[in-house]
């Protein structure tokens, strides 16, 4: 049975993906930073799907290189969907929005490469 990463995968659509694959009876590794609001209300929701110990969450963040290579060495399957989406954000912040998004797509792709 293959151990599915889902960087991201406390917001709207991970979670989804996590809970139907948490109804397979599937391993889910969730990494995420639980930095939008209401996200942690759907890795609680999550906990209560998980029928055993298949759900583990590891805290982190997509900028920290270090961090997405150790979680990666941890899947088989991996699923990139952490991003800052919010417009808002995106023109008070560019440099963040910036360095989640880019930069961090470039160490989940790099992570996955290595691993």
């Amino acid at each position: 049975m293959a151990n599915h990463l889902l960087i991201g995968g406390a917001g709207f659509i991970g979670s989804n993906l996590a809970a139907r694959l948490l109804i397979r009876d599937e391993p889910v590794i969730i990494f995420d930073n639980l930095s939008r609001r209401g996200v942690d209300a759907n890795l609680e929701w999550l906990r209560t799907l998980d029928r055993g110990s298949r759900l583990t969450f590891c805290p982190g963040d997509i900028r920290d290189s270090e961090a997405v290579r150790n979680v990666t060495r941890q899947a088989d399957v991996i699923y990139h969907l952490a991003a800052q989406t919010a417009v808002t954000t995106s023109v008070e912040n560019p440099r963040e929005d910036f360095e989640i998004n880019a930069l961090g797509s470039f160490n989940v792709l790099e992570a996955a490469r290595r691993s």
